[in-house]
């Protein structure tokens, strides 16, 4: 094992590979360049704490390691959303980053130092800080402090674990950002201290992934990314990789199945927080089986249910309590029960969410289910359910309010009146973050007014004409997922979408006015800051057409003050262009 803090210190005996960026196979050498060229320039700068913000895993390496040997903090923000930049204003001198970013005046770009003109490098301290920024169970920005010696030994543990089946010069390939604690372990921490080089690029097309993995390679990856695997063709046995992870979710029984069809390997599940790294892993060979904690790890149970995890990679004490339930094997693994902190009051009871997802799910007309509480002065309980072959079939019968009276006329053998949602969504697919978790604020989404199928049940009495659903004017949301300047969302268009009627008769197409509009409605209704859309700039390749399944990406483009949107259907672009973006007029002046 290398040590990471003197990774750079002496000059490289050889000019072994360390990672490939921008098509470019870069050597230890470039790398100490790069790193000691821009350490310089954030020490000229004055910058003591830097929010490290970089699409490019190696350049996220670079910037790592710069901030480090230029004695400042490196600052890792949960994504590089624009407002999760200025939400962190206040913890930064600078931002450090590889491309240009939207609406930051104090960004420094990171530059490639020339080998022979680099300044030399220093020892690092092992105790040099880092800050890990998590979306928080508030969903503020929560810190996660950390050390250089922390990754260290996570890296070390990881090694112990994995080291024996992954070849010495295995490459490490990814879906996964390198932002967040999973990708700066596995990504960058562990490749770097064991001399494996790695991948700059996060594939997001498995298309472009299963390209780059050759036999021996790593993947790590996460759920979100393989319950997308299905209709792709097995790897060739030579291509196969040696090594598959996944983390961020419990990974499903079918994406278990169809990751081990395809890639030849069975994936290694990896259990861990911001607070505590990688805790414990799993092979997926059977159906739920216990997480095993990894070397140097031990787990407990609290008086309360909840983990209680030893790890010489948590900060203080080493012991990190969490907020996850667990039920020990009595062989030092565990399995996992829910979360404690899901626990609402409701009408003044206290109402256990994981209690009635559960609950849910043992309906027959039910595949997957997400409870929560919305409204802000008195919380009710609403549901987010997934109907399964047989609970979309009824619901076209009976229509979303009957439905939604039956699910509750079913939880009502179980749960107080507190505890029967009284607002309902049904859904094709629950909203996932980047590693298939779910973002609570996704999911209250969608009691604001989007396109999925909803019915509100009071105990008052509704007529069937309010109950009828009528033609919807959005698409559905299947999937969202939040990334560098914006949004990318799965979207079905119903056959029955009311823009249709009056355009093109006879033809059934979407009309380009809705998809305009569904780009500044959809843009604004997930974090992007739309006020007043004016002129715009189209480009129609091909139609779009209803009772179909498109993907839609939406850029702020922050600095050119324009939305940039993209329709597309598989690997075809459909509608492009982008929407002019102006403040909301003001009051004021003279008034006749």
């Amino acid at each position: 094992m290398l040590d990471l803090s003197r990774l750079l210190v002496a000059p490289p005996v050889s000019d072994r590979p360390v990672a490939e960026s921008g098509g470019r196979l870069i050597g230890m050498g470039q790398f100490a360049a790069d790193v000691a060229t821009n350490a310089e320039r954030i020490r000229v700068a004055g910058c003591r704490r830097g929010l490290l913000v970089t699409q490019d895993a190696y350049w996220g390496a670079v910037g790592l390691f710069a901030l480090l040997h230029a004695g400042a903090e490196a600052v890792l923000p949960q994504n590089g959303q624009p407002g999760t930049l200025a939400a962190l204003a206040d913890v930064r001198d600078r931002v450090i980053g590889d491309a240009a970013l939207d609406g930051t005046g104090d960004a420094l770009r990171l530059e490639p130092g020339v080998a022979r003109t680099a300044p030399a490098l220093a020892l690092l301290d092992p105790e040099a800080p880092l800050c890990f920024f998590t979306s928080g169970s508030t969903g503020r920005p929560k810190p996660v402090r950390k050390t250089l010696a922390l990754l260290q030994r996570e890296a070390e543990a990881i090694e112990a674990l994995l080291g024996s089946v992954v070849p010495a010069d295995a490459w490490v390939h990814a879906t996964v950002p390198h932002q967040h604690v999973y990708g700066m372990a596995f990504r960058l921490c562990w490749p770097l201290a064991t001399g494996r080089p790695f991948s700059g690029t996060a594939h997001a097309l498995w298309e472009s992934a299963l390209a780059a993995l050759d036999g021996g390679s790593v993947l790590v990856t996460s759920p979100a990314h393989l319950a997308r695997l299905e209709g792709i063709a097995p790897l060739p046995p030579g291509r196969r990789p040696s090594l598959v992870l996944s983390a961020g979710a419990p990974l499903s029984d079918e994406a278990a199945d169809a990751a081990a069809r395809v890639l030849g390997t069975v994936p290694t599940e990896i259990f861990g927080s911001s607070e505590t790294g990688a805790v414990a892993h799993r092979a997926r060979r059977l159906p739920d089986p216990a997480w095993r904690p990894l070397p140097g790890v031990t787990v407990g149970r609290t008086e309360d249910g909840r983990l209680r995890v030893r790890s010489p990679a948590v900060p203080g004490d080493g012991v990190h309590v969490g907020g996850d339930l667990v039920d020990l094997d009595g062989e030092g693994g565990f399995r996992l029960l829910g979360r404690a902190d899901r626990i609402v009051k409701i009408e003044g009871k206290r109402v256990s969410l994981p209690e009635i997802e559960e609950h849910l799910r043992r309906q027959p007309w039910v595949a997957d289910a997400a409870a929560l509480p919305v409204g802000d002065m008195a919380p009710r309980l609403a549901a987010v359910v997934v109907p399964s072959a047989e609970g979309r079939a009824l619901l076209s019968e009976i229509g979303p309010f009957r439905f939604g009276r039956l699910l509750r006329r079913e939880l009502g053998a179980t749960q107080e009146p507190a505890g029967l949602p009284r607002h309902w969504r049904f859904v094709d697919a629950l909203p996932q973050g980047v590693l298939g978790k779910r973002v609570p604020g996704d999911l209250l989404r969608l009691f604001k007014g989007d396109g999925a199928m909803m019915a509100e049940t009071t105990d008052a009495q509704t007529s069937v004409a309010e109950a009828r659903p009528q033609r919807p004017t959005e698409p559905e949301i299947r999937a969202v997922r939040s990334g560098g300047e914006g949004v990318e969302l799965d979207l079905y268009l119903p056959g029955d979408l009311a823009q249709i009627d009056g355009h093109f008769p006879g033809l059934p197409i979407v009309p380009g006015v809705a998809l305009i509009d569904w780009a500044v409605t959809l843009g604004a209704r997930h974090g992007i800051p739309v006020a007043v859309a004016r002129d715009f700039q189209v480009k129609f390749r091909r139609v779009t057409v209803p009772d179909s399944a498109v993907t839609l990406s939406l850029r702020h483009l922050a600095a050119r003050r324009r939305l940039a949107f993209e329709y597309r259907a598989g690997d075809e672009t459909l509608t492009s262009g982008t929407i002019a973006l102006e403040d909301p007029p003001k009051d004021g002046g003279d008034q006749a």
